[in-house]
């Protein structure tokens, strides 16, 4: 039998987690380190979810550390507070875990580590990233919590050390991917694939990387990254993919970023392919409305037709967010205010139709209307 958690370290914890901008702690008691023992180690952080089965610490760096209820042999909440990790330190830790052929640097919330050489290279990249993503919700007043806890972002020097440190890590990803984001670690994972001019080069095998594709999707796992850190995604949130990968996509689109690309129309900052693609599902307006119903109440079309679930998720987020604003930035509450664990597809059509209307052939005909517009 373990003791359980005290209730309101329990609950300061999960605020920490899902705001802490928004916490007011001068009335609160301070939340303390929780000491976990787990075979072979222990994990050092605050319970931001301590169930029957399963419980989540979230370490000083912003790392949560999944424990099954079973595997805990102990643990003790001990006598200091938890405090996030600031940048210096986190610089300290990534440099001493990457190595002499490394060179870390910091910029706003990002601690970043490339090759010697190339780090300035790549703050320029995410410094504009960064620009166009706060400028994108300023305009749309949507307020973004300051990030908790330092972004880190490794650009390794080959695919092999690349591959090394996602199999370690992260699910299984595909052959052709040159960069992820995970929820669980917060960390933002690339390998460099530059020639010195800046054209493409190989991947390791005979086929050259198009560099326009690599672009968008260092670009995708950064916003993910960025998402999860400033209120838009929770990380302890089951949040609905096509909120998740919609958003990203909608960003690969220099248009909607970039200042020196930045598109003053809509089709400017529409993604010309996916468009392109949607066009045969549009005059199919049964067909559209069944897709839309799916992605609402599920992920299922995902793992049925990937690249239509990519495609609509970005439609149909661009839509919310060029047209619905609002009701774009309510959606985003209500997932946060869900409790942690599973989503059932009835509570999440409900939400859906709660915020977005209850007519999705209203939703579809108008998301039909905008795909078309020529200017």
């Amino acid at each position: 039998m373990h003791r359980p958690i005290s209730p309101c370290i329990q609950v300061f914890a999960l605020l920490c987690l899902l705001g802490s901008s928004s916490v007011q702690t001068s009335h609160a008691q301070s939340p303390k380190l929780l000491e976990v023992e787990v075979p072979g180690g222990h994990f050092v952080g605050l319970p931001v979810h301590w169930g029957t089965y399963d419980a989540v610490v979230l370490e000083p760096n912003g790392q949560m550390q999944f424990i099954e209820q079973r595997d805990v042999k102990g643990h003790s909440i001990l006598p200091y507070d938890f405090s996030p990790q600031t940048v210096a330190d986190a610089r300290v830790e990534l440099q001493n875990e990457m190595g002499a052929n490394y060179e870390t640097l910091v910029f706003g919330p990002y601690v970043i580590a490339a090759p010697l050489g190339q780090a300035e290279h790549w703050r320029a990249r995410f410094r504009r990233l960064l620009a166009g993503y706060l400028r994108y919700f300023e305009v749309r007043q949507w307020p973004l919590r300051r990030p908790d806890f330092p972004l880190r972002v490794v650009v390794y020097a080959t695919r092999a050390e690349f591959m090394a440190y996602t199999s370690r890590h992260e699910k299984q990803i595909p052959s052709s991917m040159v960069g992820c984001y995970s929820p669980r670690t917060n960390r933002c994972a690339l390998y460099n694939i530059d020639l010195p001019n800046g054209h493409a080069t190989s991947t390791g095998g005979d086929r050259a990387t198009n560099w326009s594709e690599t672009e968008a999707t260092i670009v995708h796992e950064a916003v993910h990254q960025l998402a999860y850190n400033s209120g838009i995604h929770e990380r302890l949130s089951m949040d609905p993919l096509w909120f998740i990968e919609g958003l990203a996509c909608m960003f690969e689109q220099p248009g909607v970023y970039d200042s020196q690309q930045q598109s003053g129309t809509l089709v400017g900052r529409m993604d010309p392919a996916r468009r392109h693609r949607l066009q045969a599902i549009l005059d199919q307006p049964n067909l559209l409305l069944s897709y839309l119903k799916s992605l609402s109440e599920s992920d299922e079309l995902f793992e049925r037709e990937i690249e239509v679930a990519y495609d609509l998720s970005w439609a149909l987020t661009f839509y919310v967010a060029e047209r619905m604003p609002a009701e774009f930035r309510k959606y985003s509450s209500v997932l946060a205010a869900r409790p942690f664990g599973e989503y059932p597809s009835i509570e999440r059509g409900r939400d859906f139709r709660q915020v977005f209307g209850g007519d999705l052939s209203l939703l579809a005909g108008r998301l039909t209307h905008m795909l078309r517009e020529t200017h």
